[in-house]
């Protein structure tokens, strides 16, 4: 018994009680992922059926600018499905449509790879690709020179 409290706490107990807690908010935050998974997969069919539905409404004879008259978007104003772009604008070649604040741009992807092993001038690489560098594996710079750090576009 505390004195100061007057009350007992069971360690125990109160680790199950903390589990079970925890337990109940990671079914929670899991079913919440599951759920949000679930309309994304909904949403890129949706996607995809309204595109096949235009397709049709366009080879029945209905023009892009009958159908916006209409009140019917344009599948190009559409979100791409799981933020890529679509089979069909990339093969027809047609720009991606311009990031908006409801379809968010994505970044490109880089890869980070060593230099190559053929580069003459000393290069310091990042842990990941060798030991660290310290300060006498660097080489100065001449003072009053000037650097310039290129990167290669691929």
């Amino acid at each position: 018994m505390n004195p100061t409290f007057g009350t007992t706490v069971d360690p125990e107990k109160a680790a199950e009680r903390a589990h079970v807690l925890l337990e109940s908010e990671i079914t929670a935050r899991l079913d919440a992922v599951r759920d949000l998974a679930k309309r994304l997969n909904d949403l890129d069919t949706a996607i995809a059926d309204y595109l096949a539905a235009w397709q049709t409404a366009q080879r029945a004879g209905w023009t892009e600018g009958t159908l916006s008259d209409i009140g019917l978007r344009a599948p190009e104003s559409l979100p791409a499905p799981s933020g890529r772009r679509s089979v069909d604008s990339a093969e027809a070649g047609a720009p991606a449509a311009p990031a908006t604040s409801s379809s968010p741009a994505l970044a490109p992807v880089v890869a980070l790879t060593p230099p190559p092993a053929h580069v003459p001038s000393p290069v310091v690489s990042a842990p990941a690709f060798g030991q660290s560098p310290t300060l006498g594996s660097v080489s100065s710079l001449p003072t009053g020179s000037s650097s310039v750090v290129t990167t290669p576009s691929h």
